[in-house]
């Protein structure tokens, strides 16, 4: 039954690959898989300007997380090892990995521990310490902390909350 799962889910997500695949289509901008994700121009919390379409050509993964909450504290682990494997990987419409993380954090000290402590130091970390009410998290319509896949176009590629997901998607990407 396991395997069955695994296989539907491989076979769903392949699916989703490839309805946007084809290169003579302007991407929509939104929030669903094949929208050309929402732009975002801010700053990370150590004051340097951040503008995601700088990061174009690359597969991003933008992983929305709060210090305080435990599930987002143990994939930090995880994102660090996905990180680790794919830093420097080919991909379709993509090559290398970055890890955008954006805090729902509402206090720097807390969070600030969390990045140390999680050891995330790679990451780029973005804060505007207003929780689930930011700019970012309204823009993505997030309540609760997710990852969101993007390829290298800039299109939403998977977005879920596990990483394991993210990271099949990856495995997927890099080998087609």
């Amino acid at each position: 039954m396991k395997q069955l799962k695994l296989i539907l889910a491989t076979v769903l997500v392949g699916v989703g690959f490839l309805s946007f695949m084809d290169d003579n289509q302007a991407a929509e901008i939104g929030l669903e898989i094949g929208n050309e994700a929402p732009g975002i121009h801010t700053e990370l919390i150590d004051g340097s300007s951040f503008n995601l379409s700088d990061y174009r050509g690359k597969m991003v993964i933008l992983n929305f997380w709060a210090s305080y909450h435990a599930q987002s504290r143990m994939n930090n682990f995880h994102l660090n090892q996905i990180r680790s494997d794919y830093l420097k990987q080919d991909f379709h419409k993509g090559q290398d990995l970055v890890v955008i993380s954006v805090s729902l954090d509402r206090f720097k000290s807390p969070l600030n521990l969390a990045i140390e402590q999680d050891e995330t130091t790679e990451f780029k970390h973005i804060c505007d310490f207003a929780g689930k009410d930011g700019s970012i998290a309204k823009m993505y319509d997030i309540n609760n902390p997710i990852n969101i896949l993007i390829d290298g176009e800039g299109r939403i590629v998977i977005k879920d909350a596990e990483y394991s997901k993210i990271e099949k998607s990856l495995s997927f990407l890099s080998a087609i």
